[in-house]
């Protein structure tokens, strides 16, 4: 079982490198699932961030039916569709992918909260 902190992190940077690409579609299932890991690991703000920017690059998204992301996590519909994406890359595929760039899934700067690193990178997605 992983660590969803560690998750969250991993999948803003894969989120973050897909924006620098210019893929927008896997931007924002990395987003949807950092979202998700930031709920379950408690950074809050962090799951909002991802959710105003996936439903800023696709205003008909599913999210734009839920006020937050922990709202979101309670709709029966939403919970499928998170675990679909899930299924798309399991946080062990996203370590994996993040080892081969030369990663690490826990963030670059141990000094800072890995939550509040994870917001600073998302600043780089602009939507």
């Amino acid at each position: 079982m992983h660590d969803h902190e560690t998750a969250m992190c991993a999948y803003v940077q894969l989120a973050v490198i897909s924006d620098e690409k210019q893929q927008a579609q896997v931007r924002d299932r990395f987003l949807l699932l950092a979202a998700v890991e930031a709920c379950h690991a408690g950074w809050l703000e962090v799951a909002e961030a991802c959710r105003v920017r996936i439903v800023a690059a696709n205003p008909g998204h599913q999210l734009q039916e839920h006020p937050t992301m922990a709202d979101a996590l309670r709709d029966d519909d939403f919970r499928h569709l998170a675990a679909k994406w899930s299924r798309y890359c399991p946080f062990e595929q996203a370590e994996h992918l993040l080892g081969q760039l030369g990663l690490s899934p826990e963030g670059d700067q141990p000094e800072i909260p890995r939550g509040e690193r994870m917001l600073q990178l998302l600043q780089a997605i602009g939507v």
